[in-house]
């Protein structure tokens, strides 16, 4: 059989297997052109080589950075409870509560009572609306808000009280709305601006039972943001001071148990 035969007879098997041939060989110059897989190869057996060589780190080693590590969680875990406010059972608004509005309004009848009348025995002026504006809350989340803040000016002026100040002239809540703007990921602060007029020493006694307080674990943290002392016009040895005190809600993490 000649080759004109041979072809006549199988020339679509030939030109099949010509085609294919032909592709393979465009194919991996292409490949090889687009991606140098010989050389990936290499800086991979040389990467492995290096990693052969490199020593095994001891378990002891690996223990003592363990312990190490848990150590300076359980340290970070403790500061930031030590940190976190934590607001007292009487100004939480459970999940469950039926009627939020009237919890509220309970509550903000007996603060203010409880905090005027004792203003009152010690001749000591306290604003009778405690800060709140005119207008109540009516969303739950702002009437927890709200009951948190008035903890804290609970907690000031119970300071403030026992300390003998003269009076407190103004109680501000941050804005809700700028309060949400300098939140972060994990903490919401709450800041409550205070104007109170007093003697060096109730001045001073009201922030050491704030400050100590906390240290001792006795009261929740409240943070100083700024303070700012000035003498009171027409009345000799009076101070009056703005100081504004932050409570930091700070999520709870992984580690820390949630009740």
């Amino acid at each position: 059989m000649d080759l004109a035969d041979l072809w006549a007879q199988h020339k679509r098997f030939i030109l099949a297997v010509a085609g294919a041939l032909l592709l393979l060989l465009v194919g991996n110059g292409v490949i090889s052109s687009k991606f140098p897989y010989e050389e990936v190869q290499q800086e991979a057996g040389k990467v492995a080589g290096a990693m052969s060589r490199v020593e095994e780190v001891p378990d002891a080693a690996v223990r003592a950075l363990e312990e190490e590590m848990s150590g300076l969680r359980a340290r970070y875990a403790g500061l930031v409870a030590a940190m976190r406010f934590e607001a007292d059972d009487e100004f939480v608004l459970l999940p469950g509560e039926p009627n939020p509005r009237a919890f509220f309004f309970n509550r903000l009848r007996k603060t203010q009572s409880a905090l005027v009348d004792a203003a009152e025995r010690q001749d000591i002026r306290v604003p009778d609306a405690l800060g709140l504006k005119d207008m109540a809350p009516t969303d739950s989340e702002e009437i927890r808000r709200t009951l948190l803040a008035l903890d804290v000016i609970y907690r000031v002026l119970v300071e403030a009280i026992g300390a003998g100040v003269r009076r407190v002239e103004s109680i501000r809540i941050e804005d809700s709305q700028r309060g949400r703007a300098k939140a972060s990921a994990f903490v919401n602060e709450l800041r409550v601006d205070f104007g109170i007029v007093g003697g060096e020493r109730s001045l001073r006694a009201m922030l050491a039972g704030l400050i100590d307080g906390a240290a001792r674990g006795g009261t929740p943290f409240l943070a100083v943001d700024k303070a700012r002392l000035r003498p009171v016009k027409g009345e000799e040895g009076m101070l009056g001071i703005e100081v504004t005190l932050v409570a930091l809600q700070i999520e709870k993490g992984d580690g820390e148990e949630t009740p």
